[in-house]
C-alpha cells in the first residue's frame, strides 16, 4: 500500500511530528510504503517539504501543498491520503482526495479539537473538515467523545506510543523539576513559573528547567528572574533530561494526549499535571492529576521531599507506560486503512 501522510514532521519538534515519524517507521516494517508532505525542511527519503513563510503558513501550505501533493500522488501511485490535524492538513487532504479520487483518513491530535474548535472562524473550518472524512482517528478517548456528534463517518480511538529504545529508566542522579512543551498559551507555561515561585517561598530550591520554545519565552524569562529556572530551548534528545529529573510538571489544560507526559513516564520519572483531557487519560488513575495551582504545589512538594513516595510513583508511571507502543498504534492504524479501502 502507498500512503501519503500530511502534517508536521522532523526536524520540527512536537507531538504530531513524533507521531508521524514513528508511524511511518513502524508501517514500513509491515511493507507499507509511506510518503510525507510537510513544511518542515526534511531531507529524509520519501519526505516532500516546502519552505513557507511563518506568517499565514497554513494558507501557503494548502496552496503549495496542493500542487506538490498532486505530483506526489501521481508519481508514487498513492492509494490513500492520511491527514494529521484538522486544520490546514485536514483541508489539504480533502482537496487532494477530491481531485485525485483517492480515499482519505484524518487523525485529530488534541489542540485542533480542544483549542481551535472553540474559535469562531477556525471552529467552522474544523467542523467542515470533520464532516468530510469517512474515518477519523482520535489519539485519546476524550477526543473520541468530543467529535462523535460532529462527524458523518466513523471515529476510532488509537493512542500514541512511546519509543522504548530512547525513553527508559537509567541510573542517572535525579535532580530538578522540568516542564516540556511549546511556550505558547495552549501549554500554559505561566503556571509553571507560578509553581516555581510558590516552591521557592516554601524554601524548596530544586533547580527548574523548561524545555521548549515559543512566543512566550521572553515574557517567561523576564518574569522568572532570580528563580533559578534554566531555559533550554527546543531539544531533540529530551530523553537525556527526562531520565534525570526528579519530577515533570504539565500545566496545559487542553492537552489532547500528552506525548511528553508518556515519554517521561517511560523514563520512570513521576509526572503531575493540571487537569486536561490527555493528562486525565494517562495519569488520573495514578492520583497525579490536580485541579488547581495550590494542589499542584502541594503534590510537587511531597514528591520532591519524600524520596520513598517518589520512588513508588516512579514504579507506577513506568508500569503504566508499557501499555502504549508505536507497534500497537501502527497495527491499529493499518487496520483502519484496510477498512477504508474496503468501503
Amino acid at each position: 500500500m502507498n500512503i501519503l501522510m500530511i502534517g508536521e514532521y522532523p526536524p520540527k519538534i512536537g507531538g504530531i511530528s513524533t507521531h508521524i515519524s514513528h508511524l511511518k517507521k513502524e508501517l514500513n516494517n509491515y511493507n507499507q510504503n509511506v510518503f510525507v508532505l510537510t513544511y518542515s525542511s526534511s531531507k529524509e527519503e520519501k519526505v516532500y517539504s516546502s519552505k513557507l513563510p511563518k506568517k499565514f503558513r497554513g494558507v501557503f501550505f494548502i496552496i503549495f501543498g496542493f500542487f506538490k501533493g498532486i505530483y506526489i500522488i501521481r508519481k508514487n501511485r498513492i492509494d490513500l491520503i492520511h491527514s494529521h490535524f484538522a486544520t490546514s492538513p485536514g483541508l489539504l487532504g480533502i482537496l487532494l482526495s477530491f481531485i485525485t479520487k483517492k480515499k482519505r483518513i484524518l487523525t485529530v491530535h488534541g489542540s485542533d479539537i480542544n483549542v481551535y474548535l472553540n474559535r469562531n472562524i477556525m471552529g467552522k473550518v474544523i467542523k467542515f473538515v470533520l464532516s468530510n472524512y469517512p474515518i477519523i482517528i482520535s489519539v485519546s478517548p476524550n477526543l473520541y467523545e468530543r467529535i462523535t456528534h460532529l462527524v458523518k463517518g466513523e471515529v476510532i480511538s488509537i493512542p500514541n506510543g512511546v519509543d522504548n529504545l530512547k525513553f527508559f529508566p537509567d541510573n542517572s542522579e535525579k535532580t530538578g523539576i522540568g516542564f516540556v512543551g511549546a511556550l505558547v498559551n495552549e501549554k500554559n507555561p505561566k503556571d509553571f513559573i507560578e509553581l516555581i515561585k510558590e516552591l521557592r517561598k516554601r524554601e524548596i530550591v530544586e533547580p527548574a528547567y523548561i524545555i521548549g520554545d515559543g512566543y512566550l519565552r521572553k515574557e517567561l524569562e523576564d518574569s522568572s528572574k532570580g528563580l533559578n529556572i534554566n531555559f533550554l530551548g527546543e531539544i531533540t534528545e529530551t530523553e537525556k533530561y527526562l531520565k534525570r529529573f526528579s519530577l515533570i510538571v504539565s500545566t496545559s489544560k487542553t492537552e489532547g494526549f500528552g506525548l511528553s507526559i508518556l515519554e517521561a513516564m517511560a523514563c520512570g520519572t513521576p509526572v503531575i499535571s493540571l487537569s486536561s483531557p490527555g493528562s486525565n487519560y494517562l495519569l488520573e488513575n495514578l492520583s497525579l492529576v490536580v485541579q488547581d495551582k495550590t494542589q499542584l504545589a502541594n503534590l510537587s512538594e511531597k514528591i520532591l521531599l519524600n524520596s520513598q513516595f517518589r520512588d513508588n510513583l516512579s514504579s507506577k508511571v513506568l508500569e503504566k507506560s508499557k501499555l502504549f507502543t508505536w507497534k500497537k498504534c501502527a497495527l491499529a492504524t493499518l487496520e483502519s486503512y484496510n477498512k477504508l479501502l474496503s468501503k
